[in-house]
């Protein structure tokens, strides 16, 4: 027995061996301990699914009560946590699971998704708030933070005004279609519930006035104010007319804008505005010359250049206008609001009929020289709307692919028999289906040195295609006709063959001599010999009234052009 007592012991654990043993079990608890207490935790933190429905049953009830602020549009996001549940009443001050009995932390988020016609809802702690769709001002509001230098800032003598500043990389999302044009978002008031808007083409070019201005009741005379608030804002849907305010635009001298002010629907930009925005390079830059509001002395007014700095012009000279206008806040259903996915309102025309001044229409080409591309389809933009004739007037977006002389002498108005149309004109119309066309008037007058734009289209010719007529919409350069590929204000995928030609011909002599107008890539027009090779624009008149044409596609943007069917 003591034997084996002795063996016994001989074969037991050392003490070394026992204090290793210890230290082991000391290793396997520290990493074990950790693993066991995040397990405990992560079931004590989970909430049940009964818990679940509970809360988001509450969520649902303040998405309804508060709808105006949830905009139903596929792809917005919203955050609600619970403490703003419970401090509205629709959870109780403190939340306990139902099933574990554990206190459900307040500051847990609900993050709310809109996709395809419903709401859904569920826990999400790291929920970003992201309004795709919805007011144009709350959508635009989420860019906006007290750091930014570039970009939207906060006006630091309103509070409630916001405006943007930087370049076309820093200002990316400010573009807006509406009303049939291209529009860039200025600054917004979000106490007034109003966005100040300025075109981002040039969308005419003319001579400004007679004489400077120097009154308000002179600015209110002059041509480029009667173009603004008769010309284009007549060409515009009562609907969209409906929604312009009156606003003040100051059309002072340069050095003292405000020194001159005019209350109008719509206006011009003035020095302090361009200024703000960045001045030279910034997003209003479009590198294409265009008026101010304001002059330089008793014989200049105030542009933009095409370098984008600051310089005065002879007020007999013609320039580029982009009209300014203040409007309502919109509700935006599609875009993201940069160059080549603006912002939209979601309407769009079945026909020829309802169709608005400035949209794109595809027209079927039968021709196959390629002149509108490989698609076979010419893309327009309406240019007015005559409804007493049953008729619309587009123009070419773009140029066609042959430059020609204008005629063989300027001594007389435009003709059916002169180079441009026999050359160019006239084969281009031969292949344009008759089921679609129309014949139309053309404004031929002469626009000499000083007169007003309403003079050229007071002599008119009949046939059924021509050129643009200095004073109409889209008589300027607005396809931006520079001399390289790279377009600064457009998207060049959507300019038949924009790089053909830096000018084309208008119908408009600027003399009895050689000389004729027509359109620079600078933005203005230039008198040059009507022997010289040009681009050519046609301009149509498309059947509408009794005669409509359906629309089978599109949405009438420049990437979507309605499509004739």
């Amino acid at each position: 027995m003591l034997k084996n007592r002795k063996k016994i012991l001989r074969n037991g654990f050392t003490l070394i061996e026992l204090i290793g043993v210890v230290i082991i079990l000391g290793l396997i608890a520290l990493i074990a301990f950790p693993v066991i207490l995040n397990s405990i935790r992560s079931t004590k933190d989970k909430i049940s699914d009964a818990s679940k429905k509970i809360v988001y049953e509450a969520a649902r009830l303040y998405v309804s009560d508060n709808s105006n602020e949830f905009f139903k549009y596929n792809g917005n996001t919203y955050c609600v946590n619970l403490e703003t549940l419970s401090q509205q009443e629709y959870l109780p001050t403190k939340v306990y699971d139902s099933v574990s009995g554990d206190e459900i932390p307040l500051t847990n988020v609900i993050e709310i998704k809109y996709e395809q016609d419903r709401f859904d809802y569920n826990f999400n702690n790291d929920c970003v708030q992201k309004i795709l769709y919805g007011p144009l001002i709350t959508v635009l509001l989420q860019d906006y933070d007290e750091s930014n230098t570039v970009g939207l800032l906060k006006d630091t003598t309103n509070p409630n005004v916001y405006y943007y500043k930087g370049t076309n990389d820093e200002v990316a999302n400010n573009h807006l279609w509406y009303g049939g044009y291209h529009w860039r978002v200025i600054e917004f008031d979000t106490l007034a519930n109003t966005l100040t808007l300025i075109s981002q083409q040039p969308l005419t070019a003319i001579q400004p006035a007679s004489a400077v201005w120097d009154t308000e009741t002179e600015y209110n005379a002059s041509y480029v104010n009667k173009w603004l608030n008769d010309y284009f804002y007549n060409s515009l849907d009562s609907s969209i007319q409906n929604n312009i305010l009156d606003s003040t635009f100051n059309v002072g001298i340069y050095t003292d804008v405000d020194e001159i002010t005019a209350t109008e629907k719509v206006g011009l930009l003035d020095e302090t505005q361009y200024t703000r925005a960045g001045g030279a390079n910034s997003y209003l830059d479009i590198k294409d010359e265009f008026w101010f509001g304001n002059r330089y002395n008793s014989s200049r007014i105030r542009q933009v250049t095409y370098t984008g700095y600051f310089n005065t012009a002879d007020i007999s000279s013609t320039n580029g206008v982009r009209p300014i206008i203040k409007i309502s806040d919109l509700t935006i259903t599609e875009g993201d609001g940069t160059l080549t996915s603006n912002y939209k309102v979601g309407t769009k025309a079945t026909n020829t009929n309802d169709v608005q001044v400035g949209e794109y229409i595809n027209v079927p080409y039968n021709g196959t020289d390629n002149l509108c591309g490989s698609d076979n389809k010419c893309t327009f933009r309406v240019v007015s709307k005559d409804e007493e004739n049953n008729r619309i007037k587009v123009v070419l977006n773009g140029l066609l692919l042959a430059t020609s002389a204008w005629a063989e002498d300027a001594s007389d108005n435009i003709q059916t028999t002169d180079i441009v149309y026999t050359g160019v004109l006239t084969p281009f119309i031969n292949n344009i289906d008759s089921k679609y066309i129309t014949n139309g008037t053309y404004g031929v007058g002469m626009y000499e040195m000083g007169d007003n734009y309403t003079v050229p289209q007071a002599t008119t010719i009949t046939a059924n295609v021509g050129l643009p007529t200095i004073g109409e919409i889209f008589s300027g350069n607005d396809i931006d006709l520079s001399i390289s590929s790279t377009k600064t204000f457009v998207d060049v995928t959507i300019i038949e063959n924009p790089t053909v030609s830096i000018g084309y011909w208008t119908m408009n002599r600027y003399d009895s001599s050689y000389y004729v107008h027509r359109v620079s890539y600078f933005g203005n027009y230039l008198s040059v010999s009507v022997l010289v090779s040009s681009g050519v624009r046609p301009t149509i008149y498309l059947k509408s009234g009794t005669s409509a044409l359906t629309f089978t596609a599109g949405e009438g943007t420049a990437q979507e052009p309605y499509e004739l069917q």
